[in-house]
């Protein structure tokens, strides 16, 4: 994810810091929930990183399982 898409995840987090009456909330309020934003990207991060990883794994074993028969048939 870029620069620019983490400022504006933080901006969209800090924007909802005030209530739907326009009044802000309180300090432990705003803290809170700029944490639980941040934990929600975090565990986005992370979900996309195993995702990745998954999938160069699945390619790999696929080549490993490519090599193998090829060397039956060379050993044959």
């Amino acid at each position: 994810m870029s620069q620019e898409a983490k400022k504006e995840q933080v901006q969209e987090a800090n924007a909802e810091v005030v209530s739907e009456e326009g009044k802000p909330s309180t300090l432990v309020d705003a803290i809170f929930d700029i944490g639980l934003a941040w934990a929600e990207f975090g565990v986005g991060q992370g979900k996309r990183a195993l995702e990745t990883s998954a999938k160069t794994l699945e390619k790999v074993a696929a080549q490993l399982n490519d090599l193998q028969q090829k060397l039956r048939k060379d050993a044959a």
